[in-house]
């Protein structure tokens, strides 16, 4: 499967299966087809969007994901796999087992990774980073001493300014913020789920309202590649959600990352992380393979 995103933004389509590509029309009017085994993501932002179900059931069995967004492009439900791996039953197992030391040790290696990577995104732009990349090497199993958010402080005003205040439900930067981390949220579960992993059991996020908090531990080392694009945008004063900005944000995606199989795109990289937590769990060695960004795209 490629890694291909579908968003229908327009109002009063219909989307349905025509011999292997998802359909649209409008009314009687084909607009067109894409290859069903070309789409990772599906991502619903009109509101007038009629979907049949087989769609749905398609996505599901290539793992696909499918996004339902309400106002500000923020998602409001996620469409996902419930299982299709051989090994499900037993990660699960495995996942549930796993020690709160073991796990612990997985959240410093994600922090340390997250904070490294917000000092590149300054570095890149001429900011200083020094003291970002000095809290990272301070970081403690667990993150006890919550470097993650007093990193987080520094960074946003550094990179934004003294007056931006991140805001999951804000417009403008916020808004591309959003839209981008969606994306990449996206792709992140898609990847726990080729891993036979249960989305819900994360090593440090622990919410009963939230079935991905898995994912959302993995994906908190990519959220500064969307940071990244964000900032170019506002550097040329595109601050709103347009068919180009969403175009310019889908390339988050394709960041060239560096693993232990050599040049990799983001997407691709994070089902070599999820598959390193599997083995991690397995052997009980709290290692993960965590990509290096190297600041480039496709």
């Amino acid at each position: 499967m490629l890694n291909k995103i579908l968003e229908i933004s327009e109002e009063n389509r219909y989307v349905s299966l025509y011999r292997g590509f998802i359909e649209i029309k409008h009314k009687d009017e084909v607009l067109g087809r894409v290859p069903i085994d070309d789409i990772s993501v599906l991502i619903l932002s009109a509101q007038g969007v009629t979907l049949s179900k087989n769609v749905l059931n398609a996505l599901a069995e290539r793992n696909g994901i499918t996004i339902l967004c309400g106002k500000n492009y923020v998602p409001q439900s996620i469409v996902m796999p419930v299982a299709n791996h051989y090994l499900y039953t037993k990660n699960i197992k495995n996942q549930i087992d796993s020690s709160l030391p073991f796990k612990k040790k997985i959240w410093q290696q994600l922090v340390m990774k997250k904070i490294q990577n917000q000092a590149f995104v300054l570095k890149s732009y001429n900011k200083e980073y020094r003291d970002l990349e000095n809290i990272a090497k301070s970081v403690k199993s667990g993150d006890s001493d919550n470097r993650e958010a007093y990193a987080a402080k520094i960074y946003w005003k550094r990179l934004f300014g003294k007056d931006f205040i991140r805001d999951k439900n804000g417009d403008g930067v916020n808004a591309l913020l959003n839209y981008g981390y969606a994306i990449m949220r996206a792709s992140m579960i898609r990847a726990l789920c080729a891993a036979g992993l249960q989305t819900a059991l994360g090593v440090n996020h622990d919410n009963n309202l939230n079935q991905f908090c898995l994912a959302d531990d993995f994906f908190e080392i990519y959220r500064p590649i969307v940071d990244f694009v964000v900032y170019d945008l506002w550097l040329e004063n595109e601050t709103q959600i347009t068919p180009e900005t969403k175009q310019k944000l889908i390339k988050i995606l394709k960041a060239n990352v560096m693993t232990e199989k050599g040049n990799t795109p983001a997407f691709q990289s994070m089902h070599y992380l999820c598959n390193s937590y599997v083995q991690a769990m397995e052997t009980k060695k709290a290692e993960l393979e965590l990509p290096l960004w190297t600041g480039e795209f496709e």
